[in-house]
């Protein structure tokens, strides 16, 4: 459905945000959803999209920061990033909407390792930011109404089975969790996200690449518009088939073991996160039992937006 376009001197607006390893999803009530490369970086650069600058420090966050061709970090490089790194990478991703001269956030947001990390988040997310948003100077209210476990938003106004069993398959990790009557027994995160496939991918172009390995952007990017091109022309597409293999038997099939016991014991498995829209996998998913949300890389995020919807008049901002 299309976001209506909000007026012009609206400064209210809820919304959730998904600081994935991957991709930093931002979505708010009346605007379209956000989703932008979690690359960020302190160099130098023209008041681009994500182009952010808080008290002395300026940052871009985004394919921006990529495209300063120097040095950028990625979120899946350090996990400590999601709380240091909070706050530019949501203004980073405001930057990226047309500009306001201010805006009043009700948020809700989600994190792994919730229990020890919420509080943190949301201390880093929380306040009145006086920031220029490429270009422009904004203000930007932050209040932070939810924080929720990583991929638990995607349960948020859906009729759950009685009993259920999530994969999460993100870009650092893959998500394994249960729940028996809409409550969560288990939320267990394993270290084989789409990065690795990734990684596996970059080490056997070497052999069609002059002995190098292969840019981990560029094979990002062929794998998300579907044509497994490396730059223009050259196909990594039986190379990918081989890598796919390779990533499911060393790093998936453990965690998919898992889920497909508790299938068999009657839970029903629903999976989420971008690694479903890698060609085969949600096919192969599918076949043996198991549900793909029709947007997987979406589904947190929109489910954070109902959230904070849910509290919108109980919380004042």
């Amino acid at each position: 459905m299309k976001s209506a376009k909000p007026h012009k001197n609206q400064l209210h607006f809820v919304g959730g945000i998904d600081n994935g390893f991957g991709n930093y999803k931002l979505l708010l009530e009346e605007h379209p959803l956000i989703v932008v490369p979690s690359y960020l970086s302190e160099e130098k650069m023209e008041p681009v999209p994500g182009r952010v600058r808080i008290g002395e420090r300026e940052f871009t966050v985004g394919d921006s920061a990529r495209r300063t061709g120097r040095y950028y970090s990625r979120n899946v490089d350090d996990a400590a990033s999601k709380i240091q790194y909070a706050l530019p990478m949501l203004l980073g991703a405001l930057a990226h909407l047309p500009h306001r001269k201010e805006w009043r956030l009700q948020i809700a947001a989600s994190i792994h390792d919730c229990d020890n990390l919420k509080e943190k988040l949301i201390e880093a997310l929380s306040g009145e930011h006086e920031c220029i948003l490429s270009g422009y100077a904004s203000k930007v209210c932050v209040r932070v109404v939810k924080v929720l476990p990583e991929g638990m938003g995607a349960l948020v106004g859906t009729q759950l089975p009685g009993k259920l069993t999530l994969l999460d398959f993100g870009t650092g990790t893959t998500l394994f969790s249960r729940y028996s009557q809409g409550k969560r027994e288990i939320h267990e995160p394993y270290p084989c996200g789409v990065e690795h496939l990734i990684e596996l991918i970059s080490k056997e172009m070497k052999a069609i690449n002059d002995g190098l390995p292969g840019d981990l952007y560029l094979i990002r990017l062929g794998l998300e518009n579907g044509t497994f091109y490396y730059g223009r022309k050259q196909s990594f597409k039986s190379i990918y088939k081989k890598c796919l293999s390779e990533w499911f038997d060393n790093y998936l099939r453990q965690t998919v073991r898992r889920a497909k016991e508790a299938y068999e014991q009657g839970d029903q498995v629903w999976c989420i996160g971008g690694g479903c829209l890698l060609p085969g996998l949600g096919q192969s998913l599918t076949k043996i039992g198991f549900r793909v949300h029709e947007s997987p890389l979406e589904a947190n995020v929109r489910g954070l937006l109902l959230v904070a919807r849910q509290v919108r008049g109980k919380v004042e901002v």
